[in-house]
């Protein structure tokens, strides 16, 4: 199991509802007279539909490659790190989202983010190719807190 390519990507739906998402506000824009009638309003739109286009084709594109030595994380350019190669690995969690942080001894660093489908099987797959001296610190997700309400406080 440890010579098979395990890949890693964001839900299926992400990308498909990010562009639908975030070309709703563009053809808002778009059907404003007073915008749309400026050269430099036509420009604007056309800037911010080619960033959602690219935005969401990286969504689309993004992976995480897991062999039995390296892993590579990214969409255009992929960034490769051997496991050899890590000096630490921490697992940190920041509002209400948590990531893991690979550094490596060449200065470069990799961030798997838990919003990738499945990220405890990732986890648990990075965590399973460390050297014997290494592992993710940090690695549980803690329990949400209980927020009081107004009613709860009295």
């Amino acid at each position: 199991m440890m010579d098979e390519y395990s890949t890693y990507r964001w839900p299926r739906g992400t990308p498909l509802f990010c562009l639908i998402g975030l070309y709703a506000p563009g053809f808002l824009m778009a059907a404003q007279p007073s915008l749309t009638n400026l050269f430099a309003g036509k420009l604007a739109l056309a800037a911010y539909f080619l960033a959602v286009t690219l935005f969401c084709i990286y969504l689309y594109r993004f992976r995480i490659i897991l062999d039995a030595t390296s892993i590579r994380a990214g969409a255009f350019f992929p960034k490769k790190m051997e496991f050899t190669d890590v000096v630490r690995a921490k697992y940190v969690q920041g509002d209400d989202i948590g990531r893991i942080t690979l550094w490596g001894s060449d200065g470069k660093r990799i961030n798997v983010w838990e919003t990738i489908e499945n990220f405890e099987a990732c986890a648990r797959a990075i965590d399973s190719r460390f050297p014997e001296h290494l592992l993710i610190s940090g690695h549980e997700r803690a329990a949400p807190i209980d927020v009081l309400r107004g009613s709860d406080l009295v």
